[in-house]
């Protein structure tokens, strides 16, 4: 990730970042004269006979506790407000990552494996969000207690104070050493539990037919590996970074010790307040050092996933041209000039295609598998881009239309029918927004669906489940159907729409189609001869080719 794209990450938030920030300064300057004064407090304790009774020892005592107080009520703010920022500052970040990966073209998902984006968008991000709300914004804060107490330090015995600045190369040597261990650690982590989380959610996925092939001990097996190989990253990950912090706090306390007791002279020489507060800002400055140890593991840990995700959010979304035109409604024509379409370093899957289809006619494509006909579907939606040619609608290229507009011309009805855990309503509404009831069960009653619905016990309030899992693959491709037509598509693709159909639905919906489809484009991607009665026309792909287009009279009219 470019430090640019970091930066458009954390802009909006900057000033809440700032007032963070500004907060844990305070509240650093706090500290800091914390220190100083409970220095003086120890030595008015000594020298003075009345002890706390009275008289400055006092106010020195009430001073410190004061700035303690201080120093608590600061603490509170930041969490509450750092908190609050990064809860915030999550939720828009996956809104974003959501958002964006939706605009993405088909074919970078097909290359991707869901499992990694899905653990990008969980836990990798939370993880960024913690580092770039808190640990980020602490990184001023710290470096002030350092080089303030440093300083002060300086102020009471210059001597004793070149401890820190010596010791300072053997501190990033050490950081430096242990980091390209975290790092290639964190790396193999990601990959790790991006492997297991893409695991879980085939097997789910799956979980039929791993049950019904008796598969259930070699996918455990499998998910098991995975989930091992990154409990042990983890485990050694946990191991780094228990040890390098209290590790590099124990260096830096023990050193200034050692040099205390190496220069015996100048620390007899110093007043017992002095004394006092030379080691309490000693003690002061383990931590800001710790943490800035601990901060460096975190960058370590967050490399991975900020290249992942600069990545990701460096993807060209789906192209769409500035000044493309509106489309209320297309008449239907679909012409495809010289079409060639190739896949990145795979051979041409379409090699010179040039095909019209007037508006209201119903064609069917036939052939082998990978014989194209699904791709060119793709490329009217624009799912895919054509490598050379064009695609028109109505003689205009499907490019220079707002791609929603365009969209919306088209009712695409998969084989797969492609549905959500919802009710048979919210799953054929889902083609339409604001669709009312009337206009979703006229488009049952057209995909044949109104009457199995009817029969159900909640009817249209049916929950299907996760795909539709509580369907049969029939009523789930009745389904699918009804949700394209409910939105009055003027082009319709049916994409072996009829496959899970028994004979007995297959003939009605065929009966039934002369109504759901008159008036409309249809594309019917389909190998079924009570399908195919329904065509005008034939063409036959073979090797990316059109090797026959047959015009045929309709059965059902």
């Amino acid at each position: 990730m470019t430090r640019a794209q970091l930066l458009a990450l954390v802009w909006p938030w900057r000033w809440r970042m700032a007032l963070v920030a500004t907060l844990m300064l305070v509240e650093s300057l706090a500290m800091l004269a914390v220190p100083w004064f409970g220095g003086q407090l120890a030595g008015r304790l000594v020298t003075d006979s009345d002890g706390m009774t009275g008289g400055p020892a006092a106010g020195l005592a009430a001073t410190v506790l004061v700035l303690l107080a201080a120093v608590a009520a600061l603490r509170v703010g930041v969490g509450l407000l750092s908190g609050a920022m990064s809860v915030r500052f999550l939720a828009g970040l996956q809104r974003d990552l959501h958002d964006h990966l939706q605009s993405l073209p088909v074919p970078f998902h097909e290359s991707h494996q869901r499992g990694d984006l899905l653990a990008l968008s969980t836990w990798e991000i939370h993880r960024l969000s913690g580092f770039l709300t808190g640990t980020l914004v602490s990184l001023p804060p710290l470096l002030l207690t350092a080089l303030g107490a440093i300083g002060i330090m300086f102020t009471i015995d210059p001597l004793l104070a070149i401890a820190v600045p010596v010791l300072m190369p053997l501190f990033y040597l050490v950081l430096k050493i242990i980091g390209r261990r975290l790092r290639a650690l964190a790396v193999a982590a990601q990959e790790a539990e991006a492997e297991a989380l893409g695991l879980a959610e085939m097997h789910l996925e799956l979980l039929p037919a791993i049950k019904s092939f008796t598969r259930e001990a070699p996918a455990s097996t499998r998910y098991a590996a995975a989930i091992d190989r990154a409990r042990d990253i983890g485990l050694k990950e946990v191991r780094i970074n228990a040890v390098m912090g209290p590790v590099v706090q124990l260096v830096a306390s023990a050193a200034a010790v050692l040099l205390l007791l190496a220069i015996g002279q100048s620390a007899r020489a110093m007043s017992a307040g002095d004394l006092v507060t030379f080691l309490l800002y000693a003690s002061l400055l383990t931590r800001p050092v710790s943490q800035l140890a601990n901060v460096y593991g975190q960058i370590q840990n967050l490399k991975g996933t900020l290249e992942r995700l600069g990545r990701v959010m460096g993807t060209v979304p789906e192209h769409e041209a500035t000044d493309a035109q509106p489309l209320a409604r297309a008449e239907g024509r679909v012409t495809f000039q010289a079409v060639d379409f190739a896949y990145p370093d795979r051979a041409a899957i379409l090699r010179g295609i040039n095909l019209d289809i007037p508006a209201g006619q119903t064609l069917a494509l036939t052939g082998a598998n990978g014989a194209g006909k699904t791709t060119l579907a793709g490329l009217i939606l624009r799912f895919l881009e054509a490598s050379g040619g064009a695609v028109l609608l109505d003689g205009t290229p499907v490019a220079d239309f707002r791609l929603a507009d365009l969209r919306r011309q088209i009712g695409v009805v998969p084989q797969r029918p492609l549905l959500f855990n919802g009710t048979i309503a919210e799953n054929i509404g889902f083609g339409r927004e604001g669709a009312t009831q009337a206009q979703i069960e006229e488009a049952a009653r057209l995909g044949q669906a109104h009457d199995f619905i009817t029969a159900l016990p909640d009817g249209y309030a049916t929950q299907i489940g996760s795909n539709g899992v509580r369907l049969s693959g029939g009523q789930g491709q009745r389904i699918a159907l009804a949700r394209a037509l409910v939105k009055d598509p003027p082009i319709l693709i049916l994409d072996e729409a009829t496959s899970m159909f028994d004979t007995t639905g297959e003939g009605d919906f065929v009966t039934a189609a002369a109504t759901a489809l008159r008036d409309r484009t249809v594309i019917l991607i389909t190998h079924r001869p009570a399908t195919l009665a329904l065509a005008d026309r034939v063409v036959l792909l073979d090797g990316g080719r059109i090797v026959s287009d047959t015009q045929t009279e309709r059965h059902i009219s």
